[in-house]
């Protein structure tokens, strides 16, 4: 939509994804007026620090721990910033071959091959 919009083409677009601090669902009113808000992902391999806004080293037993809601946009090309990010995959399941869906960028403060070594990607479905 944002490429038709403002003419772009679409190899000139990129997802930025921004987590959010919202926890419920139901405290969302609407949505933004700029991109969408998504729910409902699910991460493997690691979790998302909610002090620290970035991804990290997953809890004893807690497997797939749920997602802060998602705010997801369209960007052009030159206002990525790949810098102190993770291009994290998302899948519909944890099987990652043929259900892959798309990456976006997750903030980390490692290396972003600590989290690509470690397999960390989103799910919709866990097992």
């Amino acid at each position: 939509v944002t490429a038709r919009k403002n003419s772009y083409s679409l190899d000139a677009m990129r997802v930025q994804m921004d987590v959010t601090t919202i926890t419920d669902v139901s405290s969302v009113e609407s949505q933004p007026s700029y991109g969408t808000y998504v729910h409902g992902l699910y991460m493997e391999g690691a979790r998302w620090d909610m002090e620290n806004n970035t991804v990290a080293d997953s809890k004893p037993k807690d497997l797939y721990p749920l997602m802060p809601v998602i705010h997801i946009i369209a960007v052009t090309v030159d206002q990525v910033t790949s810098e102190g990010t993770y291009e994290c995959p998302i899948f519909m399941t944890t099987i990652h071959g043929p259900t892959f869906i798309f990456a976006g960028p997750l903030r980390t403060n490692v290396d972003a091959k600590k989290w690509c070594l470690a397999g960390v990607a989103l799910v919709l479905q866990p097992d």
